[in-house]
């Protein structure tokens, strides 16, 4: 009987040790890692649809604009003026010079800026008086102490009416030009707060943020492809556009699209859209109308409350519609192990060395049999980490 179970244990024994060479000796497959990003998402066509302001001209004449284009403005602040007549060009030149060097002269004195020569020269005087007032002091001299407080305050006084007197004589100045151009003229102020522009396209009544919810399949169809870019120029016709103010905090995307592409998706969904045709720039919004379908398609519109700068000067865009992204390690379905608890793992190769890397399964894709996978927050062996992963049984 003793026989017996030495011979069971021996047999245990060759067999474990058996299994431990085959299990050693065994190649494994093993693949290196690639970290991917995955879309769900479609490209198309669309419109941007802003709030835009444009001032029309009652009757024939000449605009001057005094902001730069591009340049943001606020609600009611002065953009420019009509001219109800012909002014010559030199006149407007004058004019922008002039309103350039007011403008300039604005900012420095909000900024208490003056140039580095007479700011040294003012400063040297001053501490000079300064130092005066400290020596006289020690001798009790209380006249002059006095006397050099007060050119102290002359200095400064000084100064600040040379920068008074500048600013004055170019509004002085300005006030001439306007006169020797002698026609009626009207003040132009900004309805709505915005960038700035001298462009329009003809879309800035037909694509209207009010009116969002009315627009479908058939309007989107008929709106023409290609806008037509126009530079407003400085002679005006009556009915003729002036300005335009573009308000570019919020703006929206309007998109034709496969109705099926947005089953189990509602309005308040969050999105991404990538412009192509704006240097790739990605933004983020929300999904604010889907219209009814025709034929098989929709009119989907996509709210953008993220400031961008090329944004105002495109209409027609060539955008990704991205629904979800996953960014992680692409790896086999296979690979990814799942423990008693419900976690998942995979087995990472470092250095010739096994290890654990438990992760979050982000997307899987049965049909094309891969994941995508990113370590977990507390995972002690990070995948990053990893040169390769074990495929399969092991």
């Amino acid at each position: 009987m003793k026989k017996f179970f030495i011979t069971v244990i021996c047999i245990a024994i060759a067999a474990m040790v058996g299994y431990g060479i085959k299990y050693a000796v065994t190649p494994i497959n093993t693949q290196k890692l690639s970290y991917i990003t995955q879309e769900n998402a479609i490209n198309t066509n669309g419109f941007i649809i802003r709030d835009e302001w444009v001032m029309y001209s009652r009757s024939a004449g000449t605009a001057y604009h005094s902001v730069a284009e591009g340049e943001r403005v606020s609600k009611d602040s002065t953009i420019g003026s009509l001219f109800y007549g012909d002014v010559s060009d030199d006149s407007i030149k004058e004019l922008t010079v002039v309103d350039n060097k007011i403008k300039k002269t604005k900012t420095e004195k909000s900024e208490e800026s003056i140039s580095t020569l007479d700011s040294n020269t003012l400063e040297n005087n001053i501490y000079e008086r300064e130092n005066d007032i400290i020596d006289a002091a020690q001798d009790n001299d209380i006249l002059s102490i006095a006397k050099y407080k007060k050119d102290i305050n002359s200095l400064r006084q000084s100064n600040q009416l040379a920068e008074d007197n500048t600013e004055q004589e170019l509004e002085n100045h300005r006030e001439q030009i306007l006169n020797s151009i002698g026609v009626n003229k009207e003040d132009i102020y900004a309805q709505i707060s915005g960038v700035f522009t001298t462009y329009v396209d003809g879309y800035e009544t037909e694509l209207v943020p009010n009116d969002i919810e009315n627009y479908d399949v058939s309007y989107f169809e008929g709106l023409s492809q290609s806008p037509k870019i126009q530079k407003i120029d400085n002679k005006i016709n009556a009915g003729g556009a002036v300005c335009k103010i573009v308000n570019n905090h919020v703006w929206y995307v309007m998109m034709d699209i496969p109705s099926d592409t947005i089953e189990g998706r509602e309005v308040g969904d969050n999105v991404k859209l990538r412009f192509n045709n704006m240097a790739d720039a990605v933004v983020k919004g929300s999904i604010n109308s889907v219209s009814a379908e025709e034929n098989g398609r929709v009119i989907l519109t996509v709210k953008c409350p993220t400031y961008l700068e090329s944004a105002f000067s495109y209409r027609l865009v060539d955008v990704d519609l991205i629904f979800e992204s996953y960014e992680g390690y692409k790896v086999p379905i296979q690979s990814v192990r799942t423990e008693d608890d419900g976690s998942k793992k995979v087995i990472g190769i470092k250095e010739n060395r096994e290890h654990d890397c438990y992760c979050d399964v982000l997307f899987t894709n049965t049909d094309a049999g891969y994941a995508i996978i990113e370590s977990t927050d507390n995972a002690e062996n990070k995948l990053s980490q990893m040169e390769r992963i074990v495929v399969g049984e092991r």
